[in-house]
């Protein structure tokens, strides 16, 4: 995985972000951005929505893997 993939994975973990916020963080150019998204997305490593406002925009945030346990819960 590459430097940019795993900046996009570090900006999602506080939640989804759209395409300009996560480029804003990168200062890389769209089409860059674009590729790592979609090496993300075909890795199953996060998951493309939409917002649910009056202007939807793409909101990317990352995949809920199944079988994962939230670190506060003790067995």
């Amino acid at each position: 995985m590459n430097d940019i993939n795993q900046i996009i994975l570090e900006q999602l973990r506080s939640g989804g972000k759209t395409a300009g916020e996560l480029k804003d963080g990168l200062e890389c150019s769209y089409s860059v951005l674009d590729r790592a998204l979609r090496e993300l997305i075909e890795a199953s490593e996060i998951e493309p929505g939409w917002s649910n406002d009056d202007c939807p925009v793409r909101i990317y945030q990352l995949k809920r893997k199944q079988g994962a346990i939230p670190f506060w819960i003790n067995q």
